[in-house]
């Protein structure tokens, strides 16, 4: 691999003192076959981040100008991400590749604590997942889950968790600086909420992981995923709700909308 190296007048935006201190807010969605997924929400959660974050420069009434441009850069199954940083407007874009739905998770050695980010703003620090995730591949995990001091599940590396007692109830870690307000765990607790489900947004105990039917990971990139194993207890896959939700949902919820 050769050295790269690029001049500050190549790269005006990375230069920002917002981005150098680590001050922004980003989302990524996907394309299907015809539309975004879960655009408008999105677009929501972004635009108020960014306001909340950049008071003065008032993303919300850019908004239409941001769908305009998406929609001609539309590209069906795309990774499509939008990143904000004080008043500069960061796009990317490239052929989406899904991972495995089905992964051996395993629990983080980092505890989360409580912050003053809100959970709609998205922050792009993954340094502390990151680094759990290198030692998690080590004991054959593809993700980790978090706890809180008080013992609590938070997220996994970069997803919502959902873990279902039984067949027609379900447990989420409720909204906090800990857990982030995901575009697809929203619309999850909407679909299961319609579909008749107890939906539960509460503490979930180690136990009570322990003892579920099932556990689901989801995220807007990598949809909803399925945990084979957790530590060493395994999951049966077969006649699994997972499978009915992904002939209704849809794995990252192509077909809700």
């Amino acid at each position: 691999m050769s050295l790269k190296i690029i001049s500050q007048d190549s790269i005006p935006f990375y230069q920002s003192e917002e981005l150098n201190r680590g001050v922004w807010t980003f989302t990524s969605f996907l394309s299907g076959q015809a539309q975004f997924v879960f655009l408008n929400e999105h677009l929501n959660r972004l635009l108020k981040g960014a306001d909340h974050l950049f008071p003065k420069v008032g993303w919300m009434n850019f908004r239409g100008e941001i769908e305009a441009f998406l929609q001609a850069e539309f590209v069906p199954a795309h990774y499509f991400r939008l990143s904000i940083a004080g008043d500069t407007l960061l796009f990317t874009k490239k052929p989406h590749a899904p991972k495995n739905p089905y992964l051996n998770l395993g629990n983080a050695t980092s505890i989360k604590t409580p912050s003053i980010v809100p959970s709609f703003v998205k922050s792009p620090n993954y340094l502390v997942a990151d680094l759990e995730l290198k030692e998690a591949l080590k004991r054959k995990c593809d993700d980790v889950i978090f706890f809180d001091d008080q013992g609590n599940v938070t997220e996994a590396s970069t997803s919502n968790v959902f873990v279902w007692l039984d067949d027609k109830t379900v447990l989420t870690p409720k909204l906090s600086s800990m857990v982030l307000d995901g575009v697809t765990r929203k619309k999850l607790i909407e679909y299961l909420k319609r579909e008749d489900f107890h939906v539960i947004e509460s503490d979930i105990s180690k136990s009570e992981l322990e003892s579920s039917r099932e556990i689901w990971l989801t995220n807007a990139i990598q949809g909803i995923r399925l945990v084979d194993q957790y530590e060493k207890i395994n999951f049966v896959r077969e006649k699994n709700l997972y499978q009915t939700a992904c002939l209704k949902f849809g794995r990252f919820g192509e077909r809700y909308e």
